[in-house]
């Protein structure tokens, strides 16, 4: 081998070394996990715009939803997160409803029961794009391994910038996710919980008067 020939080589293989340690350098900035507690930046209702998964198996489950909404808020107590969320699915159906999530550090565990059937979550938060909000969620077996991982982003109003979209991407390839997306509607299911809302109110209403409305006999 001529010097000049090794001398290439030692040079392609500093530049490889380079872009490798540059990478690692770009993926610890890119992925920081929020510490989850009541000052955390996930509160609020957010929108589905994309996920992602890491396994093949997992796309037709997350195809079948047209879009998604949650709505995150902290409880009482510090260890625990309520969660209400509502699924828009193909069909024009929609599924919604209540759940808990346990914290710990930066970690969640979560329960949800859909339609009967129970399923436990593992998720975590992480730094992201102002009014974003990115949760990776590990859908779990009933022997407690996992089925696989999905990467969401969330928004305030279910749209975003394409410049906030490649740094989703690259936090995906990160994390070791799969280069394939599923992009939310904002067609929402409406919150029910909004529209039992006056009722109640009405018939507190009626209440008040008849116990105000007192005639002379």
């Amino acid at each position: 081998m001529s010097g000049a020939m090794a001398a290439q080589m030692v040079v392609a293989l500093l530049a490889f070394t380079s872009l490798s340690v540059a990478s690692e350098l770009d993926c610890k900035e890119l992925v920081k996990p929020l510490l989850l507690d009541s000052h955390s930046p996930i509160y609020g209702k957010w929108v589905l715009h994309v996920g992602t998964w890491d396994k093949q198996g997992l796309q037709s489950d997350l195809s079948s939803v047209n879009s998604s909404w949650v709505e995150l808020s902290p409880s009482s107590d510090s260890g625990v997160i309520t969660v209400y969320w509502a699924d828009r699915l193909k069909d024009d159906k929609c599924l919604q409803g209540p759940a808990n999530a346990t914290i710990s550090g930066t970690t969640s565990h979560t329960t949800f029961v859909i339609n009967g059937h129970t399923s436990y979550h593992d998720g975590k938060y992480y730094e992201t794009c102002s009014d974003c909000l990115l949760s990776e969620d590990t859908t779990l077996l009933p022997d407690g391994k996992s089925k696989g991982r999905y990467l969401f982003l969330f928004t305030r109003t279910g749209n975003l910038e394409p410049s906030e979209l490649d740094t989703y991407k690259k936090q995906a390839e990160c994390l070791k996710f799969l280069p394939e997306y599923h992009f939310g509607s904002t067609h929402l299911c409406p919150d029910e919980r909004e529209s039992a809302s006056p009722s109640v109110s009405n018939t507190e209403s009626d209440q008040t008067e008849e116990n105000t409305d007192v005639s002379p006999q």
